[in-house]
């Protein structure tokens, strides 16, 4: 849990919320993923992804701080001052590998620029040129060949 310094008690409570690390604290973090998860969250008519992410941030940070931050100034605050784990999640979903739709695959084939295929292989015209291996066990007996063997015993 977080701790609040003297200089945080004369702050604005709305700029805290904004600059609260909630994409590195991993207590919000698993919190957020279990309440997500469980699908336990009631949404209003009209209520985006956005707003209800908002309203675990505000009780969480509530909770952490015990700052009381309604949700028009959180808006206020997010919009007026940008996160820098947005900079961060635009990172990592550039490194991240893309994921073609169907036509977009059709259309890379059409257009012969199977290269831009993702984790597409290059399979070889030719048959394999090693000899082939020699068995190393004798061939399963089939089921005449068994009753057969049977009886002459």
């Amino acid at each position: 849990m977080a701790t609040i310094s003297d200089a945080t008690h004369l702050a604005d409570p709305a700029k805290l919320y904004a600059e609260y690390p909630f994409g590195s604290d991993e207590v919000f973090q698993q919190g957020l993923s279990s309440i997500l998860s469980s699908g336990t969250l009631s949404r209003a008519e009209g209520e985006s992804d956005e707003d209800i992410l908002r309203r675990a941030k505000l009780f969480y940070f509530k909770r952490v701080t015990g700052y009381d931050v309604s949700e028009t100034d959180a808006r206020v605050a997010e919009q007026s001052l940008p996160p820098p784990q947005a900079e961060a999640a635009q990172i990592v979903t550039e490194e991240e590998p893309q994921h073609l739709t169907f036509a977009q695959l059709k259309e890379l084939i059409e257009q012969g620029k199977t290269d831009e295929i993702p984790n597409n292989k290059k399979i070889p015209d030719a048959l394999n040129t090693a000899a082939p291996s020699e068995a190393k066990e004798q061939p399963r007996k089939k089921p005449w060949e068994l009753a057969s063997s049977a009886n002459s015993d």
